[in-house]
């Protein structure tokens, strides 16, 4: 092993003073990926990492102390995340590793702040933490598209491995949007606890357009089912989605301003939205403002829970439609019947623009296409 020794020592002395290219790094700055490829080619299982303003050296192959078992990761704090401290951290991993193949190395010597990390549990509280700070992803957003669909899935008291990984990808169904999701999450866990796992291979053939279609309500069809719900309060709530494409669970929070405009605080930045009315005729007959259902709803499901009893209440009154159909038409009615632009719109619905053409107003249906032609291109050849 000592010969193995001089190997790393001499690239350590390179390494030193030069980056990957041998460029001088005193006189340039180094990245912690750089450093860690460096680590990697040389066979030295210690990593580089930064949690918010501090470095740290992290390894799962360091004797373990004796309360825990063998391969428990630990972190030793290395002070603050400056160029300086980075600039030596490579050569501090070289040394530690040494320590440890040369059966030099004791606990005690390292102990101050160390941390074991192992479980999914603690994975999970760390890498909700670094996400929040380092991404627009709100507390809210992040339990309900994070955890809620993904990382509560995993066992929280087990090792977070590849192992682990791998099987709560492989338990979801093949080429769906879950199995996608999965994949896509779980490779960023993966990364954020310097797990080295290729999860692409699994995700399978899932996309935007393997969806299956909706058959969007015509206009007649959605007055028959205003007319027809008995209860003026779900009347209520069913006309405001449908007059202004609201998320279900906006019904509740909206303040109409004039007869043509409404403001909700939007479903998923928790922020006040501006919305038109698409038809104005609808808002101008049907009644928008006065008493609601009452609806309990558990805390952190305000959402959901609200959206799952507005569906069941609905198919009682035989409205058939699936969940956002309503939205999904409102999208549709605003781009084909109006030609509002798709930036305007997009914003009064609350998403991007590209959400709203890729996703919205593809479910433009085929005599809708046909009135476009006819109204943008026959008629005007006409006109000429």
């Amino acid at each position: 092993m000592l010969a193995g020794w001089e190997i790393v020592e001499k690239y350590l002395k390179i390494s030193n003073n030069t980056d990957k290219s041998g460029e001088n790094l005193g006189k340039k700055t180094v990245s912690i990926d750089a450093i860690n490829r460096r680590l990697k080619a040389a066979n030295v299982p210690v990593r580089v990492r930064q949690h918010g303003n501090a470095l740290y050296l992290r390894s799962s192959k360091l004797p373990p102390k004796p309360e825990d078992p063998v391969g428990k990761r630990y972190e030793m704090p290395k002070g603050p995340a400056s160029q300086e401290n980075l600039l030596r951290m490579e050569q501090e991993a070289h040394s530690l590793w040494k320590s440890v193949v040369e059966q030099r190395f004791n606990w005690p010597d390292h102990d101050h702040g160390v941390k074991s990390l192992d479980t999914v549990r603690e994975w999970i509280a760390r890498f909700e933490k670094h996400y929040l700070k380092t991404t627009d992803c709100s507390p809210r957003t992040f339990e309900k598209h994070w955890r809620a669909a993904v990382l509560n899935t995993l066992p929280q008291g087990s090792k977070l491995d590849r192992t682990l990984l791998l099987a709560a990808v492989l338990s979801t169904p093949d080429n769906t949007r879950k199995r996608k999701q999965f994949c896509q999450k779980l490779t960023r866990l993966a990364e954020f606890a310097g797990i080295d796992i290729d999860l692409r291979p699994y995700q399978g053939s899932y996309s935007k357009g393997s969806v299956q279609s909706r058959d969007l309500p015509k206009d007649a069809q959605i007055e028959a089912w205003y007319d027809s719900i008995p209860d003026e309060r779900w009347k209520r709530i069913f006309a405001r989605i449908v007059i202004f494409g609201l998320r279900p669970s906006e019904s509740f929070d909206f303040e109409l301003v004039d007869t043509h405009t409404a403001r909700v605080i939007d479903a998923k930045s928790n922020e006040p939205r501006i919305i038109k009315a698409f038809h104005p005729t609808w808002a101008e007959a049907w009644d928008l403002d006065g008493q609601l259902p009452k609806i309990n709803w558990r805390k952190n499901r305000k959402h959901e829970d609200i959206t799952s009893r507005i569906a069941n209440r609905f198919k009682c009154y035989d409205v058939t439609c699936q969940r956002y159909d309503l939205r999904h038409a409102w999208c549709v009615r605003v781009s084909v019947e109006y030609r509002i632009p798709v930036e305007v719109a997009a914003k009064w619905a609350g998403h991007s623009a590209d959400v709203h053409q890729s996703i919205y107003n593809r479910w433009i249906r085929s005599d809708q296409q046909d009135q476009i032609y006819q109204e943008m291109v026959l008629k005007r050849e006409t006109l000429q």
